[in-house]
């Protein structure tokens, strides 16, 4: 059975984020892989934790998640404010 939520390890802050968040963070880090390879490497990650049920992000992962959740602001919810906090502690 799939777990609802993911946990993303933000620089050792954990952070549980519905998995249709997930999903569309890491569509939107894929629209963004010409523009660099920690965003394609973000969405790579977070398709891998739709599986998995958990990632682990780097502190240039962390940089590209922030960049994604700043472009589309409050759309994706508390969770995606959560993120932004512990992303923007980095």
């Amino acid at each position: 059975m799939r777990q609802a939520e993911i946990e993303i390890d933000v620089r050792g802050e954990s952070v549980r984020v519905p998995r249709e968040v997930v999903a569309s963070l890491a569509a939107a880090a894929a629209a963004r892989a010409n523009i660099s390879l920690r965003h394609r490497d973000l969405s790579l990650l977070l398709g891998r934790a739709l599986e998995s049920g958990r990632v682990s992000l780097s502190r240039a992962e962390v940089r590209a998640l922030r960049a994604v959740l700043e472009e589309k602001q409050n759309g994706y919810g508390a969770a995606g404010e959560e993120l932004l906090r512990a992303a923007s502690e980095v």
